[in-house]
């Protein structure tokens, strides 16, 4: 699938079209003519943008080819005053079976100066414009709730030249034809899901502004999500629009969305700019998200001002600075959110890095971002070294191993659990590899588990995480997980896992995982009996994944997911003044959780950028107090309990 992670060789060309290495587009084409296309920023990769141009490879008894065609439009840029253009350009090749990769220039990922590190390149810039339409008709059958759907709507992209495109949408076909993954969530933060709709990857580079720890100042699965209401788990796009625009000295970027009203909520409405300026080897941006929420009677702003500094070939230094400021009813409330990083890699070999954070109580960019959470100050460092090559006589093809920590305080002045890691991977000539971490938290106050009740005070954790891959080069390729470690108190858990892949053909692949997690103490907030309590827990997860290529032109995709928790209560704790947890003598109860998703895809690629989706989609979700039942049972409720299912036809055409 494009996007996937290639388990073959790769041809790679990177271009940053304006050379100014705050972003990198990166072309890569698989020896099955796979694609993978992403963006690089300073300190930043996504996969999330993809790209118009078109690949493909051919090959021989001794050789392959891979030969690529990249528009001019493919990216805005700005405008060459002269017709002449310098853009800086890499190119790599990765040999899968030797875990080698070779590239020009020598540039590599692990320096802070990678993307200024690019092969300077003048052109003559060609000046070019473009208009495409996008019309889509999508129909869509609710089989659990018996209700039919037709929906139409238009795309439209235009590049009036080679530094501006605008692209427009009204009523656009946002329907999910790829599912997210199958997660069960038991932490005070919320799960992060990647984009997959192609209105917000498709030229999203300018309001691609990522925060070191995760966080995003824009986080595009916000839009057309569930109502204010909870009455729809999807809402409806009215119009959208994007533009961006390349300058000789500035670059520019417009975003807005409204959405339609659903049965309980007013539709609400986004906007987003983007200011950034380069002088010399400095950049300096300016970020703004605004919010409309009718139905809550809220407005939510962000001014967010950041800087990137080149300050040598070893050195590079970034930091931002954003103001919230969230008006609801007759309350308002601003606070600050303030980050630095300072990165040093003197040699290939010695990597260092510092980061410092501070999000003030009342800051929240939720409502267009996503942010893990607000009332901490933290600062970390890691120390990394590579080693690069051994001798002809050792085993070993390369290694790398770092070293790093948090220490982190709220606003109370109370220590966060601070922790501190050493991580080692092996690489063997053999190409199998070995992957470790160990890692050890002292005590600290966990003020978010149990969801504003009171903080809680945990002893020291432990934790060890092993990893092995087996060699490449065969049909089957598995890798194997193990781990033990402590989750709030002093009781061990663990977990084992396995995740094998088997190339059927070289059209048809078979792969998925499976694990186990034993929790001999798990620490939660247990919402019926109002309290922090202990369970035991049996946790199993599986994936299965079948990819299937009957031509170049058709994709069949199926996925396959379950996670199956059967959980013994222990006892429950009341929270004491100073966070230490004290039986409280009040019953807690059992809980099994099933769930279930399954997934069935069938694309047609009528030309490039015109397809035809299938899609039968199915999940399950079943919660009792009763864990009677063995992993059998437990599965069959899962699946039984239907709560959605559904199959969606679209087509989409370039005109």
């Amino acid at each position: 699938p494009r996007d996937a992670h290639i388990q073959a060789d790769r041809n790679m060309v990177g271009i940053d079209f304006d050379g100014s290495g705050l972003s990198g587009y990166d072309f890569t084409l698989g020896l099955a003519a796979t694609k993978q296309d992403s963006i690089f920023g300073p300190s930043s990769f996504s996969l999330d943008w993809d790209g118009d141009w078109y690949g493909q490879t051919s090959q021989t008894e001794d050789y392959w080819y891979s030969e690529l065609h990249i528009p001019w439009t493919v990216a805005p840029m700005s405008q060459a005053t002269d017709g002449r253009k310098t853009m800086k350009m890499y190119f790599a090749r990765v040999v899968y079976d030797e875990s080698l990769r070779f590239a020009y220039p020598e540039a590599s990922y692990s320096r802070p100066t990678f993307l200024t590190d690019w092969h300077p390149v003048e052109v003559e810039q060609v000046k070019s414009s473009t208009l495409d339409f996008f019309p889509y008709l999508t129909y869509g059958s609710d089989i659990e709730n018996a209700e039919d759907e037709w929906k139409a709507g238009l795309d439209m992209v235009w590049r009036p030249d080679s530094n501006t495109q605008i692209t427009a949408a009204i009523n656009p076909g946002f329907g999910q034809v790829e599912s997210d993954d199958l997660v069960v969530n038991f932490t005070a933060i919320e799960t992060f899901f990647s984009e997959k709709r192609p209105f917000f990857t498709e030229n999203q580079a300018l309001f691609t502004n990522n925060v070191p720890n995760g966080d995003r100042l824009i986080h595009t699965r916000r839009i057309g999500a569930a109502s204010d209401s909870r009455d729809e788990t999807i809402t409806d796009i009215d119009v959208a629009l994007k533009l961006s625009h390349y300058g000789d000295g500035v670059d520019f970027g417009l975003f807005g969305v409204t959405e339609g009203d659903s049965r309980n909520s007013d539709g609400r409405n986004y906007l987003a700019t983007r200011l950034q300026s380069r002088i010399d080897d400095i950049t300096f941006g300016h970020s703004l998200t605004y919010v409309d929420r009718p139905t809550l009677d809220r407005e939510a702003m962000v001014n967010a001002l950041d800087m990137d500094w080149n300050y040598s070939e070893f050195t590079r230094v970034r930091g931002q600075i954003a103001l919230s400021s969230i008006d609801e009813g007759e309350e308002s409330e601003e606070d600050i959110m303030a980050w630095g990083s300072w990165k040093f890699a003197p040699n290939d070999e010695w990597r260092y890095s510092v980061n410092g954070s501070y999000y003030g109580e009342h800051y929240d960019m939720n409502d267009m971002g996503f942010m893990g959470r607000n009332d901490v100050g933290s600062i970390s460092g890691q120390i990394r070294n590579d080693q690069l090559q051994y001798g002809e006589d050792s085993s070993l093809l390369s290694s790398y191993a770092y070293l790093e920590g948090t220490y982190q305080t709220n606003a109370d002045g109370d220590r966060l659990l601070p922790w501190a890691g050493l991580v080692g991977h092996v690489d063997f000539k053999t190409t199998e590899s070995v992957h470790m971490v160990v890692g050890a938290q002292p005590a600290g106050i966990d003020d978010l588990v149990s969801r504003g009740h009171g903080d809680v005070k945990l002893p020291a954790q432990q934790w060890i995480d092993t990893e092995y891959l087996n060699p490449r080069g065969g049909d089957y390729t598995f890798k194997l997980k193990a781990a033990i470690y402590q989750e709030g108190t002093e009781e061990f858990g663990g977990a084992v896992g396995f995740v094998p892949q088997y190339y059927v053909t070289e059209r048809l692949t078979l792969g998925g995982s499976l694990s186990y997690e034993y929790h001999k103490e798990w620490l939660l907030w247990d919402h019926p009996s109002e309290q922090m309590a202990t369970f035991r827990a049996d946790h199993i997860e599986t994936d299965i994944r079948l990819d299937w290529y009957p031509s170049t032109r058709q994709e069949v995709r199926l996925k396959f997911q379950w996670v199956g928790i059967q959980a013994e209560a222990i006892s429950g704790f009341d929270i004491g003044g100073s966070g230490h947890l004290r039986p409280s003598g009040r019953p807690v109860e059992d809980f099994s959780i099933s769930r279930t998703a399954l997934q069935i895809r069938y694309r047609y690629e009528i030309q490039p950028l015109s397809d035809i989706f299938l899609v039968y989609s199915r999940g399950g979700l079943w919660a009792d107090d009763d864990i009677s039942g063995g992993p059998w049972n437990l599965f069959q409720n899962g699946w039984d309990e239907v709560d959605a299912e559904q199959i969606i036809a679209k087509i989409r055409l370039r005109f």
